[in-house]
């Protein structure tokens, strides 16, 4: 059935259906360790120089593992859930744990939005799908 078939002599590759799932599995992990190591690496990555830099930073490492979480089927309030407790907690051990990192409320909050960027892009998408 996702063999090639000929019609009047060109060879018609049906598409394969899990190959979107493959795809949104590694964009979730890749978009999970980009953010590991944003938000655990010893020193924090540079950005300083453009205003409010760092919290877009936050909000797209926490929307892309969102967004794929979700396109992969991870049940929303688990995968949103779970990076929702994560962006406090991850402040947290910034703050106490990593001597050359510091906490911030702020970065709480850019994190909290990229959740709900993450959770809303997949609500848009999946609209419009159907």
């Amino acid at each position: 059935m996702g063999g090639p078939r000929t019609v009047t002599g060109t060879v018609v590759r049906t598409p394969n259906p899990r190959a979107p799932k493959l795809l949104w599995r590694v964009a979730f992990g890749v978009a999970l360790v980009v953010q590991l190591i944003a938000v655990y690496s010893p020193v924090g990555p540079g950005g300083s120089q453009i205003s409010r830099l760092d919290k877009i930073v936050h909000v797209f490492i926490f929307a892309a593992p969102a967004l794929a979480a979700l396109m992969v089927g991870i049940r929303a309030r688990w995968a949103l859930g779970i990076l929702a407790v994560h962006a406090p907690v991850s402040e947290l051990i910034q703050h106490f744990a990593l001597p050359h990192r510091a906490g911030d409320v702020l970065d709480v909050m850019a994190d909290l939005v990229g959740v709900a960027v993450g959770g809303l892009a997949f609500v848009v998408w999946s609209r419009r799908q159907h």
